[in-house]
């Protein structure tokens, strides 16, 4: 589902909308909302990349090879790439995740899926789910996000909408089963991801770049270090910025947007309201008090 950002009209009527939402190093999320039902007209494409379709409003209907898919809201599609589909007469909208070929097969690997009923068998090609409560929560978070989060905490909440669907594809959740690794290099590869983020968290840095310092995937990173820290990513981050601020506050007359921006918060609104959710008064009063 990897077509361009477009818009297809057919007189007055709208037939699609897409846009693209959010890009990072290893998806990107788009956007579609559609009415084909008053031409009753079919929509060709073809799907190059593996990808996670989230209907979030009324009906999806499509063929994939020689088999009708309907599905509605509260529904996923998981999609192998390499595959021609045609959207049939439905209306509603869905969010795409479009996952690169290297996160595809690594994903794979961490995982252990070669042998696994979806990824293996070749003549299937996707696999229909339904959402549960966490997904729905996710999914509803990362669109809530796109204008205020940052790179690695959009980056945590699709590695944890996509590791929810995975669960559900292979019975079992993605935060089991973490490759045999010796206890050395598990504790190498999480030092050296705190060493990168104490160093650049004034950065807007995003998993990748993380994982890649610390010489791993960004999903078995991702998964790694909230099994050894008790934190994801985006948490521990989250915490090293509040300290840095809190110290500014107390030893500093900076105004509190240049400490806000300093802590690598995108906002002064968004520093404000954070803050105070752990610290339990905003930053003024926490400054005055200390």
């Amino acid at each position: 589902m990897s077509a361009q950002s477009t818009h297809i009209a057919t007189g007055n009527l709208e037939r699609l909308f897409s846009s693209n939402l959010f890009v990072s190093d290893f998806y990107e999320i788009k956007h579609w909302s559609y009415d084909l039902l008053a031409n009753r007209q079919d929509m060709n494409g073809f799907n190059d990349c593996l990808c996670l379709v989230y209907v979030k409003k009324g009906n999806f209907v499509f063929d994939l090879s020689v088999k009708k898919h309907e599905m509605h809201s509260g529904y996923i599609l998981l999609e192998k790439p390499g595959c021609d589909y045609r959207l049939r007469p439905s209306a509603g909208a869905i969010t795409i995740f479009n996952f690169t070929d290297q996160f595809r097969q690594q994903f794979i690997i961490d995982l252990q899926l070669e042998q696994s009923y979806f990824f293996a068998n070749q003549n299937l090609l996707s696999v229909i789910l339904q959402s549960i409560p966490a997904t729905d929560y996710l999914h509803y978070q990362v669109l809530n996000k796109l204008h205020t989060a940052g790179k690695l905490e959009m980056d945590t909440l699709v590695i944890e909408l996509f590791s929810e669907a995975a669960g559900i594809i292979t019975n079992r959740s993605a935060a089991e089963d973490i490759p045999l690794v010796s206890k050395a290099n598990r504790l190498a590869t999480v030092e050296r991801a705190k060493e990168y983020m104490n160093t650049n968290f004034n950065n807007d840095i995003s998993l990748q770049e993380v994982a890649e310092n610390s010489f791993t995937s960004p999903f078995h990173f991702s998964r790694l270090f909230k099994k050894i820290t008790s934190f994801s990513p985006h948490q521990y981050l989250q915490q090293v910025r509040m300290k840095h601020a809190e110290m500014l506050l107390k030893n500093s007359t900076l105004p509190v947007a240049d400490i806000a921006y300093s802590a690598g918060f995108s906002s002064t609104a968004y520093f404000a309201t954070a803050f105070k959710q752990q610290y339990k008064v905003n930053p003024l009063q926490y400054r005055k008090r200390n």
